[in-house]
């Protein structure tokens, strides 16, 4: 015996239960590649315009493919450099550290202190031991940024090919009018370039700063040190503290106090306030984005993704806030069919 076909309403709210539990078991299941999914969204809206330029003139996947390869080159080519170049100057720095020492002519209470060269041995034990027991929780760090970084490419590569359909199935689930989805598109992609631009600019310039600080302490390689502080300031909570800490603590030990001023002002306060002001400059005026969105979707960010948070967290704060703009410009008022505005009506 048929069952009879029971004819279904588009707006049966069991179907529409059922889309939204479906829809809430995959992104429970997509969360631990949360991070790189969204990685992919702001790639694509860095690489979409040089993609569709270079598309005019080569097949449109071989583009795809070079805009994604461009994108890992310029991420992994610095740290490559960094990493080959720090194991270059170790040994350098070891030996920096352990011929610094007292002078003969100092007072009685630096002379009652231990020796320079053991206290700066149980130093060393204690950091070895301390990284040696972080490792596991490293290691793990290394292979979650390492599955979300290849995610954020692979999805890079196929966001180029195929973005323009994408959008436009998710524009029709949206509850917006066109005009709505197309502001909400450019904001995007404004608030995407202005925060990216922002940080990567904030960066390069704080490591200018401190590169300056290093040449007028009278350090060497100051250019070498100002690169490695720039790229080190994407290092969340640490940042470029990794660079110039140490080399004021060196100026200290060699009682180079005028030299460790210069690094102090340098490295711990003009980077903070340059930080501020070139991020919240650019996000502001390429974005429109608040510099206190920026300033806290940065601390939640790096809480949650770690150095992808430094980006994708003021730009999700910033796209909610534009959401909600979008849709108090589309619903905040309720107008009757012959064109009363209720809202304003007591």
């Amino acid at each position: 015996m048929t069952l009879p076909e029971v004819p279904r309403s588009a707006h049966d709210p069991s179907a529409r239960l059922f889309v939204l539990a479906l829809g809430v078991l995959i992104a429970i299941a997509l969360a631990p590649v949360s991070i790189g999914l969204a990685t992919a969204l702001v790639l694509y809206e860095i690489w979409v315009r040089p993609y569709t330029w270079l598309a005019r003139k080569i097949p449109s996947g071989l583009a795809a493919f070079v805009a994604t390869l461009a994108s890992f080159v310029l991420v992994a080519a610095p740290l490559i450099w960094l990493g080959h170049h720090l194991v270059a100057r170790l040994p350098a720095v070891r030996a920096a550290m352990a011929s610094s020492a007292v002078p003969a002519g100092a007072n009685s209470a630096a002379g009652n202190m231990p020796s320079l060269q053991a206290q700066l041995a149980q130093a060393g034990g204690a950091v070895t031991d301390r990284l040696r027991d972080g490792l596991p929780a490293l290691g793990h760090g290394a292979a979650s940024t390492l599955v979300n970084w290849s995610i954020a490419l692979l999805g890079l590569f196929y966001l180029l090919g195929s973005a323009s359909a994408g959008w436009a199935r998710v524009a029709r689930i949206l509850p917006l009018s066109p005009a709505g989805l197309e502001s909400l598109r450019v904001r995007f992609r404004g608030i995407t370039q202005g925060v990216v631009g922002g940080t990567l600019l904030s960066a390069a310039v704080q490591g200018v700063v401190i590169g300056t600080g290093f040449f007028l302490a009278g350090l060497p390689d100051p250019a070498f040190w100002g690169a490695s502080a720039a790229i080190a300031t994407l290092v969340p909570v640490v940042g470029n503290g990794l660079v110039w800490i140490p080399a004021l603590f060196l100026l200290l030990l060699r009682q180079h106090y005028e030299g460790a001023v210069i690094i102090a002002v340098f490295g711990g306060i003009f980077p903070g306030i340059i930080d501020r002001v070139v991020r919240a400059t650019v996000s502001r005026h390429v974005g429109r984005v608040h510099p206190m969105i920026t300033l806290v979707g940065a601390l939640a960010g790096v809480h949650v993704a770690g150095v992808a948070g430094l980006i994708l967290g003021p730009v999700a704060l910033a796209m909610f806030i534009a959401l909600v703009e979008v849709y108090q410009n589309e619903y905040g008022s309720y107008r009757e069919p012959n064109g009363v505005d209720q809202s304003q009506s007591t």
